[in-house]
């Protein structure tokens, strides 16, 4: 079957993508009703591009359009696209058209959702299943009973595809995928309504899906099982009294909150069910279905639903993105370890100001701590933290891990992320911090750990800051790795812990005021004061910060380095993608970093807690 839908997984990736557009223009607007009013109301999954047309013109005027017509790399990004159309052939010789021209037939709305499978026709059925019933072995009944549980807990599938006067070219991929299916043995069936045609494909024998679809405005709705499409259509026609997404309660909230938050309207949206979700996929695994009272207890029903959507174009901003989980109170079972909390957001002075990004997080870790062993009673027994964890801990280290770690936490974690030169594949050193509440109860916890066990620790001063390591000989890396260097130190009254000699002195540095830090930054600055809007009046309980042109730079400088070709060049051998962008690299000089470096600017990332959900939101400056 996935073979069968190529075609139509290929639409929708050149779709999801839009990254090369094309110059269509727009055409007299048709009225197309938005994908939440065609679909049922316990949709389970659901994505939507609002209007293929104005992503294409939003995609060529963000930074990265802005980039691949950059005179110094044309060359370069072009032949990634003939490489990119070359790799595209096999599907294109299956579904009839070139990459260029799959991609410009899209130009409005287009939706891929999953939802609840509909029970096939009792005379349908009937038909399809007559030879298997005649059957009376075991295999028979038990192939039977699989097939009735999944057809009870089955899945369907919708796409939407607004094309307007390009539904031609759609349709002839939708011709030729239907003449796939019949050449297979699905069988053909047409019916009329209200003017429109519905087809209905058949399958041969139990087991594998209905297919239908419908042409309307220079729309295809395509179907995968029974009724998807003609239920949809009912709706378009408003002959349907069943509830559609749009009156689902739980989808309007959720995307209230990721719509409402900002002026125009979001390129990309989409909504998931999580529990309806799982329920079906572990019922219809059989044995699997036993765990479901266990998901149930943990409080897995409380999530009443995830939505995001995304901004693109504007002149401050290069995309907006928004994340909502809507989650049912009181927040117990499982969601009592969500302990978000308040509190001070700005860079600690320890983090210096050439790092890619930053983080940090307030969290009630004792109040976590305290329900998660309720969770694990239910599984464990009584106190099971304090027999699988807290005890075995104290015999192994003479430490106390309630008084002398999580009571010592104040609830902010921080980390910092920087790029160690020269570049490797790891590169990308990260420091984890949290800050104390009394750090000379923290070196009192270690030095007892030393006394206990003094050749487990390796102690050293760096910058006048004691480091703590673990004892442990060189690893025998290939030379494109960094070698990895443990340790800990407390800076103030932070705890940090890393893999990186280097970033350690440099944090210890930044601490004494010896190199520049992140919280005197200027593009640090202007994230903060831009996060100020985007809250619009609510305290966060997580902030990032981030550098996304040190990220480009980590693949710019690994895909100059000859050990990054060579092991290309190997992986090559056996993958045809590997060796296209081998023989890319190859062909073509990269330009200077800083060629690429301009058209990236900073971005953020924030999360708040509210009484009906968590909120994230994350945006990135456009650069100018």
């Amino acid at each position: 079957m996935l073979r069968f839908l190529a075609p139509l997984i290929a639409i929708s990736v050149s779709v999801l993508t839009l990254a090369f557009p094309s110059d269509a223009t727009a055409a007299d607007e048709v009225v197309i009703p938005g994908s939440p009013h065609l679909l049922p109301e316990d949709t389970l999954l659901y994505l939507r591009i609002d209007n293929a047309d104005e992503s294409r013109v939003a995609m060529r005027e963000s930074s990265v359009g802005r980039m691949l017509n950059d005179p110094k790399l044309r060359p370069f990004a072009g032949d990634i696209y003939t490489t990119a159309a070359e790799l595209f052939t096999q599907i294109s010789d299956e579904v009839g058209v070139t990459l260029d021209e799959l991609l410009a037939i899209p130009r409005g709305q287009v939706a891929a959702a999953m939802m609840p499978g509909n029970p096939p026709d009792s005379d349908t059925d009937a038909a399809q299943s007559q030879e298997d019933e005649a059957d009376e072995s075991d295999a028979a009944i038990r192939r039977r009973i699989a097939r009735k549980r999944r057809e009870q807990y089955g899945l369907a599938g919708l796409f939407m595809v607004d094309a307007k006067e390009n539904v031609g070219d759609l349709m002839a991929i939708i011709d030729r995928l239907e003449a796939r299916m019949t050449g297979g043995g699905y069988v053909r069936r047409t019916s009329t309504i209200d003017k429109v045609e519905l087809v209905r494909l058949l399958p041969p024998r139990p087991g594998r899906p209905e297919v239908e679809y419908f042409k309307k405005d220079g729309t295809v709705v395509f179907g995968i099982g029974h009724d998807t499409a003609a239920k949809a259509l009912d709706h378009w026609l408003d002959r349907s009294e069943e509830a559609s997404l749009s009156d689902n309660s739980n989808f309007g909230n959720v995307m209230s909150r990721c719509i409402g938050a900002e002026a125009t309207r979001p390129q990309v949206t989409f909504y998931a069910d999580p529990y309806r979700l799982v329920e079906r996929l572990v019922k219809r695994g059989g044995a699997a279905a036993l765990v479901w009272p266990i998901l149930e207890d943990l409080g897995l029903k409380k999530i009443r639903g995830i939505g995001g959507s995304s901004f693109r174009g504007g002149e401050t901003f290069e995309d907006i993105n928004h994340l909502h989980v809507l989650i049912d109170t009181p927040r117990d079972g499982i969601f009592g370890v969500l302990r978000p909390e308040t509190g001070d957001i700005t860079a600690p002075d320890w983090v210096p100001s050439d790092v890619t990004a930053y983080s940090t997080v307030h969290w009630n870790f004792a109040k976590a701590y305290e329900n998660l062993d309720q969770i694990l009673a239910l599984f464990q027994g009584e106190d099971p933290l304090k027999r699988l964890v807290e005890e075995p801990f104290e015999k192994a280290t003479r430490m106390n891990f309630q008084e002398d770690i999580i009571d010592n936490l104040t609830g902010r974690y921080a980390s910092a992320t920087w790029l160690q030169p020269p570049v490797k594949l790891n590169s990308q050193v990260v420091a984890y911090a949290f800050e104390l509440k009394d750090p000379e109860k923290a070196k009192s916890a270690i030095a007892r750990f030393r006394e206990f066990k003094p050749n487990a620790v390796k102690v050293e001063t760096v910058a006048g800051s004691i480091v703590y390591s673990p004892p442990q000989p060189r690893r025998n890396l290939p030379q494109s790795f960094r070698q990895p260097e443990p340790g800990m130190t407390i800076v103030g009254n932070w705890i940090v812990l890393g893999d990186s000699d280097t970033f350690r002195e440099r944090i210890i540095r930044a601490k004494q005021g010896g190199i520049p830090r992140l919280v005197e930054d200027s593009d640090f600055d202007l994230i903060v004061s831009e996060l100020g809007g985007k809250l619009d009046g609510e305290k966060p309980f997580m902030v990032s910060f981030v550098r996304g042109a040190d990220y480009l730079r980590l693949l710019y400088e690994l895909a100059k380095s000859e050990d990054s070709r060579g092991f290309l060049r190997k992986a090559g051998e056996k993958n045809v993608v590997a060796r296209n962008f081998s023989e890319l690299l190859e062909r073509n000089e990269l330009p200077e970093y800083e060629a690429f470096e301009k058209y990236f600017a900073p971005g953020g990332v924030f999360g708040y807690n509210e009484p009906t959900g968590i909120h994230f939101g994350a945006f990135n400056l456009r650069a100018q």
